[in-house]
């Protein structure tokens, strides 16, 4: 079900004017006042500075965190006190004790890291047949979409290690939704590795090549996990050099359904936004927001 918000006239700040376009995009469409903000002044953003913003426009209702991964808590600690809803995209933190923390000094906001693929609108059926299957098996394999190499996304540090903190989040939160015993999971495989160097990357179709930066982080992640009879195989790659393949693999015992995922579309972002709003006031939403949300870091930690 869609909920609209343009009933009651919304202010919304968004940071980080990458993945913020997207966002200013969809919220500008559903009627909110919205505030950019971005350090670099070619991006066009109404703000350089987050602190100027926030004493201009005093308080939002939902503010959006797209900045570089090492920034996401600072930032989250500056506009949460001035905010009712804080998305931060993923990963939250470098650890799930660093997003433990972040909570609990706010408690007066609702803070939760981006799990747009939840909220995707095929999701009911999605979730029936990982229910019905024994093995789930979810790819989110690019065939040379290396974000930005060489820049802080490709250093282990600023981002807190690769594909496992950029992609694998998007199937974990699959994981999370389809199966309420989620942190009961049991690891039966793990594994991650750098397959490329700058010097072995010519292109990508996902930002440019800096030659002259630092390319220090995985680009493949495997993940394999039991929830009581099940088994979920996750597979997550920025570079295969063979074929795109974000899908979900539903097996039974004698059959199997395969279900392309492609990129998230844009109504599955607008979907989360609608709904978090919707259950501002309703605890037990976010308690299970906060769950999902530690759990993927916890299994992020892993690797």
């Amino acid at each position: 079900m869609r909920f609209s918000m343009r009933k009651v006239k919304m202010k919304s700040l968004v940071i980080g004017m990458g993945i913020g376009q997207l966002y200013k995009s969809i919220l500008t469409a559903e009627g909110h006042t919205v505030v950019t903000v971005d350090q670099d002044p070619a991006k066009g953003a109404d703000y350089t500075d987050v602190a100027v913003a926030i004493t201009e426009h005093v308080f939002f209702d939902t503010a959006h965190v797209c900045t570089p991964n090492f920034t996401h808590v600072s930032i989250c600690d500056q506009v949460a006190p001035f905010s009712r809803i804080v998305f931060v995209e993923k990963p939250g933190a470098a650890t799930a004790n660093e997003w433990i923390s972040l909570i609990e000094r706010h408690p007066r906001t609702c803070i939760t890291m981006v799990k747009n693929n939840q909220w995707r609108t095929d999701f009911f059926s999605l979730a029936l047949s990982a229910k019905k299957s024994s093995v789930i098996r979810l790819n989110w394999i690019n065939k040379n979409r290396v974000p930005n190499a060489g820049s802080w996304f490709t250093n282990k540090e600023l981002s807190y290690g690769g594909v496992s903190r950029d992609l694998l989040p998007h199937l974990l939160s699959f994981v999370s939704a389809f199966d309420n015993d989620f942190a009961r999971a049991t690891v039966t495989h793990k594994h991650s590795e750098q397959r490329w160097a700058l010097d072995t990357l010519t292109d990508t179709d996902y930002g440019t090549v800096n030659k002259l930066g630092i390319y220090d982080v995985d680009d493949r992640a495997e993940l394999t996990l039991t929830i009581n009879d099940k088994t979920y195989i996750l597979v997550a790659d920025w570079r295969d050099d063979v074929e795109d393949n974000r899908s979900l693999t539903f097996e039974l015992k004698d059959s199997s359904r395969r279900y392309e995922l492609g990129l998230c579309p844009e109504d599955a972002y607008l979907n989360m936004i609608l709904t978090c709003v919707k259950n501002l006031n309703n605890t037990v939403f976010w308690q299970q927001q906060f769950k999902h949300d530690v759990w993927i870091h916890d299994m992020m930690e892993l690797l």
